[in-house]
């Protein structure tokens, strides 16, 4: 049912306005009860009663049941439902609400698709979408309706303006074809407006796809530095336990050869101090004869006691020898200790083991250039007719390496050239050798970074994406890592300071061997580091 004759429905068929308080009679009819209570009374002298609808007659005045649905539905259903109505333009000439289909702003009336066939429709007569806002269809100096548009001054205008007004000589157009004219610009710049739209959500993207990246490799990269300084601090703690084991060890031995000498000097003092009691009593007596046999009859003279105490002073020397601390000992275990820690650090800091890698000949186009040691290849004029191989590429320069990998998280840095086109990546050797889908990043088994003009894209099965960064650096980082199917690669911006600039991360599941993938055109060139 049309929303008009759901509103006819509820009108009450005395005031025709909205039930108000709706009650029934019994034969079924509802009216206002206000209203219907005042028929019943006029009806009262006559004495019949009867219904104003379909006269249905009652001998006695008629009970009024209140119709709790319909007040229910008057009172939440028609405010909404009204609410909505009242943006919609209706037909001026139907009773009912019945929505327009267009509105004449000759007559300055909208009609319904009904009387719109009855409406003359003279070329006079401007139809437009249905409004009830027409202040701004008419002049406000002549009050007539605006049917031109002036391309000079861009106003819309009526017949006097252009007639007799200010307008006069001017050159105008009808307001519907000028109206498909801006929009016809303005079409233009909302695919304009769409394709810029793209473009900027395709970055938003590509950022989100780079934060991923960057979250997902800081995630893994504070995993494997947590765990390095947990082994650096286990490291260290077990070179303190050696250092520390060794002063004491050292320690010991000193003290217990001291401890010796110190008793073998002990009893020679006690010796020395009997000689020296003996000595002293012989120089105390007074009688010449008694000094004379004492020295006899000691059996030890002076020149002996006086030999013996410089023997004693070779031995304090080797004993200051004997005592010194080993410090050289020491020092090469921390050394030693510090030398294997370091090492390991710079083996674990980098999280990557650079890989020695060479290019395998067969697999070359005969455009290129190869370098003796097979880790530069260039751009050729020269047809360098090499054997047929199944192995060779035939549309594109490309070339793969010698080297495939199957495991493990690999890393292998690349010198590239500043002018020409080169991409660099990793291939399955499944990998076509002609066509075109040959080319690295043309298909769904090859991977890889692209230098086109100064801009960096990423390539993957026919599908290629500008990159936010202009090349600044000569030098591209590859990281691989296998099992995680992850292949990163970085610019190094600057090598005294190790600054790595992120700039693709693809990531996916491999199931072949890799190869490392070249391609060079237009001059470019390529060359392995390691």
């Amino acid at each position: 049912m049309e929303s008009a004759d759901l509103m006819h429905e509820l009108n009450c068929s005395i005031c025709l306005s909205l039930y108000s308080d709706p009650v029934s009679l019994r034969c079924g009819h509802n009216f206002c009860k206000v209203c219907i209570e005042s028929v019943l009374n006029a009806q009262e002298g006559s004495g019949v009663y009867s219904c104003p609808e379909c006269r249905a007659e009652y001998r006695e005045r008629p009970l009024l049941e209140k119709n709790r649905k319909l007040c229910n539905i008057t009172k939440h259903f028609v405010p909404s439902n009204l609410g909505q109505e009242q943006d919609k333009t209706f037909c001026t000439y139907c009773d009912s609400l019945v929505l327009a289909a267009k509105t004449c702003l000759q007559c300055e009336t909208s009609l319904c698709n009904k009387h719109l066939r009855n409406h003359n429709k003279s070329v006079d007569h401007v139809l437009i979408d249905p409004t009830t806002s027409l202040e701004n269809m008419t002049c406000p100096i002549h009050e007539k309706i605006l049917k031109y548009h002036c391309t000079e001054d861009g106003a819309n205008v009526c017949v006097s303006c252009f007639a007799f007004g200010e307008h006069r000589g001017h050159m105008v157009e009808a307001i519907s074809e000028a109206s498909e004219k801006k929009k016809t610009k303005l079409r233009i710049l909302l695919e304009t407006l769409i394709s810029k739209r793209g473009e900027t959500e395709k970055r938003v993207l590509s950022l989100q796809e780079h934060m991923k990246g960057v979250q997902e490799e800081a995630a893994s990269v504070v995993t494997r530095v947590t765990d390095l300084f947990r082994d650096i601090r286990e490291e260290l703690v077990g070179l303190e336990v050696r250092a520390l084991a060794e002063i004491t060890r050292q320690t010991k031995q000193i003290s217990l050869k001291i401890s010796d000498l110190m008793h073998q000097l002990k009893i020679r003092k006690e010796g020395q101090s009997q000689k020296i009691g003996r000595l002293e009593n012989l120089c105390n007596r007074n009688d010449p004869i008694s000094v004379l046999q004492g020295q006899e009859s000691d059996g030890s003279g002076v020149c002996n006691t006086v030999d013996e105490d410089e023997r004693g002073d070779d031995d304090e020397k080797t004993i200051h020898v004997v005592g010194d601390l080993n410090k050289g000992l020491i020092t090469e275990t921390l050394h030693t200790g510090m030398s294997d820690l370091v090492t390991s650090i710079k083996k674990n800091i980098c999280l990557r083991e650079v890989l020695p890698i060479t290019m395998n000949l067969n697999t070359a186009h005969n455009k290129l250039k190869v370098s003796d040691d097979l880790k530069t290849i260039s751009d050729s004029d020269i047809n360098h007719s090499r054997p047929d191989s199944t192995l060779r590429f035939t549309t594109y320069n490309q070339i793969l390496s010698i080297n495939s990998f199957t495991l493990g998280q690999l890393y292998w840095e690349v010198k590239t050239s500043i002018k020409g086109i080169w991409d660099i990546g990793l291939a399955y050797a499944s990998l076509e050798r002609d066509g075109k889908y040959s080319g690295i990043g043309d298909n769904s088994k090859s991977w890889c970074l692209r230098k086109y003009t100064k801009k960096y894209m990423w390539a993957h099965n026919s599908k290629a994406q500008s990159l936010l960064f202009d090349q600044c650096s000569q030098l591209i980082g590859i990281y691989l890592d296998y099992e995680a199917g992850r292949l990163t690669f970085y610019e190094l911006c600057d090598l005294d300071r190790h600054i790595y600039r992120h700039l693709h991360t693809f990531t996916t599941t491999f199931v072949e061997p890799l190869h490392v993938a070249f391609y060079v055109d237009d001059g470019a060139w390529v060359r392995v580091m390691h």
